[in-house]
């Protein structure tokens, strides 16, 4: 009888796990869909972003693989809640900042090869999600907004 409970147990424990959603399958799901917007910076976009900046910003972008954006303007908030949902188990919470019906959140994810970085922000008419992918100081993560602005 315990054999077949731990035969059983290595069975669902997989099943379990492959049902969980994650943030790839969230972009997937909202990528291309009506009144979403997403956009993802490659290895190769995060090379030419390179090619103006600091550099503090070009070390901090030699360790980023990906960064992933989906927008939603709208009051609608299923992209905002499936996101937190995942993120709630899955990371640390650094920050979270409310203001005037703004929140945004910050999360981390850390393992051996790589991290993962998630704002989520939501008000009362758009929401906008942001993930960084690679090995960074997330102390300098805030040195990406300068990109693209003028001198």
């Amino acid at each position: 009888m315990k054999r077949l409970l731990f035969i059983l147990t290595l069975i669902v424990i997989p099943l379990g796990l492959s049902a969980q959603t994650s943030l790839d399958d969230i972009y997937e799901d909202y990528a291309g869909k009506k009144g979403y917007q997403s956009v993802i910076y490659g290895k190769k976009m995060i090379t030419m972003m390179k090619e103006n900046a600091s550099s503090d910003v070009r070390r901090l972008l030699n360790g980023i693989s990906m960064i992933r954006i989906i927008s939603h303007s709208g009051s609608e908030t299923a992209l905002y809640d499936d996101v937190k949902d995942i993120v709630r188990k899955e990371y640390d919470l650094i920050s979270r900042i409310d203001e005037e019906g703004n929140s945004s959140l910050f999360y981390l994810y850390e393992d051996d090869d790589e991290m993962s970085f998630v704002m989520i922000s939501s008000g009362d008419e758009s929401q906008v999600i942001v993930e960084i992918i690679g090995r960074f100081d997330v102390k300098d993560i805030s040195k990406l907004s300068i990109i693209g602005q003028k001198k």
